[in-house]
């Protein structure tokens, strides 16, 4: 249910981010200089989905977690950009059972890498400018599973999609703050040898970080 709420809240936010800048935009027909290269680091919260279902409603995943991350923004314009990511988590890795909860059976690191494309809305409320924005993407998550001092590795396509915001703090400096949910599926037939095909599953990353222009 928690998951099904951030997806919605995730949609919603898309639908109203654009409808306010939109606005914006017809009123005062304000527009930034065409931007420069940037780097984002950043750190937040990232909402795992499942990596399988079992009978009764059991399944298995990773844990939510900190995430920590990079971003490299390389405009084509004012609006459009071509953006890389690089992304990092450590959850544990949970089994869920009805009624019981859920309790914890090992580790697991995730590695995040993906590209795509920026399109911006800049605009400005009142005195404060603001661009939102929405990305679009494809990339990999590589994950290094470890369960009783045993380990094995699986990485998968992801595709993704994300709304967020940049407020400018300065001449070269920004907040930034995004939404960002990774798409895909866990490869258990490279992690175990398993022929066995996980449901697709969203991965929800909540960040907030600083924006650098060079």
């Amino acid at each position: 249910m928690t998951r099904k709420l951030v997806i919605a809240a995730f949609l919603v936010a898309l639908i109203v981010l654009f409808s306010q800048a939109a606005s914006a935009q017809r009123r005062a027909r304000y527009f930034e200089p065409t931007p420069s290269i940037s780097v984002s680091p950043y750190g937040g919260y990232m909402l795992f989905g499942s990596l399988a279902e079992g009978p009764f409603d059991t399944r298995l995943s990773s844990a939510s977690a900190p995430v920590f991350g990079a971003q490299v923004n390389l405009p084509l314009g004012n609006t459009v950009s071509i953006v890389g990511n690089a992304a990092y988590s450590e959850p544990d890795l949970r089994v869920g059972v009805p009624i019981l909860g859920g309790f914890d059976v090992g580790k697991s690191t995730v590695w995040i890498y993906d590209a795509g494309l920026q399109l911006s809305a800049p605009a400005k409320y009142g005195r404060q400018s603001i661009l939102p924005f929405v990305q679009v993407g494809a990339g990999a998550m590589k994950y290094d599973v470890k369960v009783a001092g045993i380990s094995r590795n699986a990485t998968n396509l992801a595709f993704n999609a994300g709304v967020g915001a940049d407020v400018p703090l300065g001449r070269n400096l920004g907040l930034r703050l995004a939404v960002k949910d990774y798409i895909g599926k866990f490869d258990f037939d490279e992690a175990t040898s398993i022929d066995y095909e996980a449901k697709t599953s969203h991965n929800v990353a909540l960040s907030a970080g600083l924006k650098l222009a060079f």
